[in-house]
């Protein structure tokens, strides 16, 4: 071939080319014009369906509610899908905002919602690979997708993203923005927004995060899982040092602080689990809330306020008698087949609850004993039916027969068994716990009236109107709850206050939104209580309740049903009204050999009450019962006959009792064995052996005085007493004052 010819040759085959060329790049363009014009039109469509952002705030997310104890200590967190704490700006250390900012989106405060360079980069190697590989989002895109968008990664979606944040970015500061975001992050461990994080990790609040600390949250940001300090220690440090060394790049720190943030190691609090330290008391908290329609109108809207309002309630539990409480109950009953206990005390004069045990395995059994439980009370119902007596007028040492029998009831007969005292008074039928005196007693001043009074006194459970509630059978029972309530008011002069779990509920900002000041209402009457209060003391002091002495003053009643299946003690001081229940929550079953014994009310229950109350009590002093001014009188008397002490009752018998003036006794005891009344004779004027012969011959006992007179002849009878004519137990002294010889020293003698 011709050199010619391959010249020719060679320009068609460059002219093939050329055109191959020309024809592929013509392809291309279409192919780019088509991809932009449908991103184009996707993007239009995208924004035009993008709702218009009109609200004056920034969404706010669902904080987490907390419960505290009295001593403003966290008890639990309460959440439904985040466990949350929104803070503001101020609050959150520059370290964490710095850190977050370099991690995440450097040039946060230079671009308008959307880095277009980052987000072009990260299109185009998307579109490259068919699929999302590369991020882009600046922060702001970030808090529109955890905020605003649902979190699925399509085109449509960061379409979306771009747009709500261009709108957020000229309608928000980027103070604004940037808390946000800040409060909306997810960190793991359930641990959403920068506050939580930093007490979950840390154990301390976002505005004292150090900068080690807050390189690694930002670093978790990413992904929380495989960075978290707790599972991938070595990942999460590495991961926390180039988050410094980002930060060191952009001239946030200097090299002096990036090293010794580097050096420092990894340091976290083991982690924690939300269960409450009192599940029983927590359930019963939360019960006040959902049931208050301060809180909503609907259950719905008090669950969100309760769940996601971000809460903070503070209670009325003190954590030291709790913690005694619950070691006390479990570990006096500690055995595998033991029956349950519950325990309740209430501070008298406000109500509050101070402990709680509803059971010993929440867990298990979720059913609250202290509150939900409905059991009979026994004979720790019978000062109800004293106080009703007493508000009756009638004297706590009336007498009445103890023994057994049947009555006559509307709608038949009411049989009754007892233990026989003979003839006792209403004191002593308390403090032993006599079921004959109480029949007779309630049949005396009406059933409906006790139920009338025990619902003053506390007692909210339905009560039938019928004899046997003085023995303690009611028909429906009673939570221990009601009882410590009831009591509290005998130990607060007659004045009842709720009880109280909760003593404020504010908002996650401080605003107050509820506040229970304790109120007291008049139940009974001041001189009822304080009666009540001196009868129950001797329960304790010599009655059923003896092993519930704890050295000071103190009153309450033993409880025990039949056939042993529930005992209780429930008592006070004037600082302290307490419940005990013991028994098988499941079942009526007997307690006839528990730890080798029966159980009853002075068993079991007063231990518990006793070492509880002991230790719960320890620092503070102990008072006495609040003595009304008015109405109160104290007098001694015999305790088998109930009537006012005589020098010939047995001195082992009487004691000095506290009684209300319109009711004190009117008779004494054993005046049949006083000697026989005698008249005193005259012998004034009668020389001193016929005066001592007179007196002495009527059974008299003869004492004399001597003094000078003048004019009268010496050793005549000048005066006498008792005077003459008036009455004297025979075998009693009659003082004589006789004459003497002036000048002479006077003289005393007996015969």
């Amino acid at each position: 071939m011709s050199a010619r010819k391959r010249r020719q040759a060679k320009a068609k085959k460059k002219q093939k080319h050329i055109k191959t060329l020309a024809i592929t790049t013509v392809i291309v363009l279409i192919a780019i014009l088509m991809i932009v014009s449908t991103l184009f039109v996707a993007v239009a469509i995208a924004a035009y369906n993008v709702p218009k952002i009109k609200t004056s705030r920034l969404p706010q997310h669902a904080q987490t509610s907390k419960i505290f104890d009295s001593d403003g200590n966290l008890i639990t967190n309460l959440y439904v899908e985040q466990n949350r704490i929104n803070v503001p700006l101020d609050r959150i250390s520059p370290n964490i905002q710095r850190a977050v900012i370099a991690t995440e989106d450097q040039r946060f405060y230079e671009h308008e919602g959307v880095d277009w360079k980052a987000i072009s980069r990260a299109l185009f190697a998307d579109i490259e690979s068919g699929k999302i590989v590369e991020g882009g989002s600046t922060l702001t895109q970030q808090f529109v997708k955890n905020t605003f968008v649902t979190p699925e990664q399509t085109f449509n979606r960061k379409i979306k993203e771009a747009a709500l944040a261009y709108q957020i970015e000229k309608q928000y500061s980027k103070k604004e923005i940037l808390t946000g975001y800040l409060n909306t992050i997810f960190f793991g461990q359930s641990s959403y927004g920068v506050e939580t994080a930093s007490q979950t990790y840390f154990g301390k609040s976002a505005a004292d995060l150090n900068l080690p600390e807050s390189a690694l949250l930002a670093g978790m940001i990413r992904s929380p899982n495989i960075y978290s300090p707790y599972t991938n220690p070595d990942k999460a440090k590495r991961r926390r040092d180039l988050v410094i060394d980002l930060m060191l790049k952009q001239k946030k720190i200097n090299a002096a602080e990036a090293n010794t943030a580097k050096e420092t190691p990894v340091q976290v609090v083991p982690i924690q689990a939300n269960q409450s330290k009192y599940p029983y008391f927590v359930d019963y908290v939360k019960e006040q809330i959902m049931n208050d329609p301060k809180f909503g109108a609907t259950n719905t809207q008090r669950a969100n306020t309760l769940y996601r309002g971000g809460l903070r309630i503070y209670t009325t539990i003190d954590p030291r008698m709790q913690a005694i409480a619950e070691d006390v109950a479990w570990n006096t009953l500690n055995r595998p087949d033991d029956p349950a206990s519950s325990l309740v005390a209430i501070e008298p004069k406000t109500g509050y609850i101070k402990a709680m045990v509803g059971g010993h395995d929440y867990q298990k059994q979720k059913f609250n004993l202290a509150v939900q439980s409905r059991r009979q009370p026994g004979s720790s119902f019978k000062p109800f039916v004293l106080a009703t007596a007493i508000e009756e007028g009638i004297p706590v040492d009336k007498t009445y027969n103890s023994s057994g029998a049947t009555f006559k009831v509307p709608g038949g007969t009411w049989k009754v068994g007892s233990h026989s005292m003979g003839k006792i008074s209403l004191r002593k039928a308390t403090a032993f716990s006599v079921n004959g005196v109480f029949a007779r007693l309630i049949l005396e001043i009406g059933a409906e009236k006790v139920v009338s009074v025990a619902h003053k006194l506390g007692i909210t459970s339905q009560i039938n109107a019928y004899p046997a509630i003085a023995l303690g059978g009611l028909n429906k029972g009673v939570s221990p709850l009601e009882m410590a309530s009831a009591y509290s008011t005998f130990a607060n002069n007659g004045l009842h206050a709720q009880p109280t779990s909760i003593t404020k509920i504010t908002d996650a900002n401080g605003k107050i939104l509820k506040e229970n000041i304790p109120e007291a209402e008049a139940a009974i009457d001041p001189v009822t209580a304080y009666l009540v209060d001196s009868v129950l003391a001797d329960v304790i002091k010599y009655g059923t309740g003896r092993s519930a002495g704890i050295g000071r003053p103190a009153a309450g009643k033993t409880g025990t049903t039949e056939h042993y299946s529930d005992a209780w003690f429930v008592g006070f001081t004037p600082e302290l009204s307490t419940a005990v229940w013991v028994g098988y929550p499941q079942s009526r079953r007997h307690m006839t050999n528990v730890h080798g014994r029966t159980v009853f009310g002075g068993t079991f229950p007063a231990e518990i009450w006793q070492k509880f109350m002991v230790r719960a009590l320890k620092n503070i002093p102990a008072t006495n019962f609040e003595r009304p001014k008015h109405g109160i009188i104290t007098v001694s008397i015999d305790k088998e006959t109930g009537l006012l002490a005589t020098p010939y009752c047995p001195p082992e018998n009487v004691i000095k009792v506290t009684v209300s003036k319109e009711t004190r006794p009117k008779k004494y005891c054993n005046l049949h064995k006083a000697p026989a009344m005698v008249k005193i004779p005259d012998v004034v004027g009668m020389n001193i052996d016929q005066a001592r012969a007179a007196l002495t011959g009527a059974g008299f006992v003869v004492a004399t005085n001597s003094t000078p007179a003048g004019g009268i002849p010496s050793k005549q009878v000048i005066s006498q007493s008792p005077a003459a004519e008036s009455e004297a137990p025979q075998g009693s002294t009659v003082t004589l004052t006789i004459s003497a010889e002036i000048g002479r020293a006077s003289c005393r003698e007996r015969v």
